[in-house]
């Protein structure tokens, strides 16, 4: 398994498939946020996913 590092290198150069591969990797992180009083909030989730999306175009690793 790639290391989220890598993935985002990927992603950050164009590549869908990284891109996918993070959301992924945060789902469970997204249902859980999305999930207020036992109730799935299908907005919260996608609201979640396009910031995975707009972090890996802001975001920059240093070092």
């Amino acid at each position: 398994m790639l290391s989220i590092r890598k993935i985002y290198f990927a992603a950050r150069l164009g590549d869908g498939y990284a891109l996918e591969s993070l959301v992924v990797r945060f789902h469970p992180l997204m249902v859980k946020m999305s999930t207020k009083q036992g109730y799935f909030d299908e907005d919260c989730y996608q609201e979640c996913a396009i910031a995975v999306i707009l972090a890996v175009q802001k975001f920059e690793i240093r070092g």
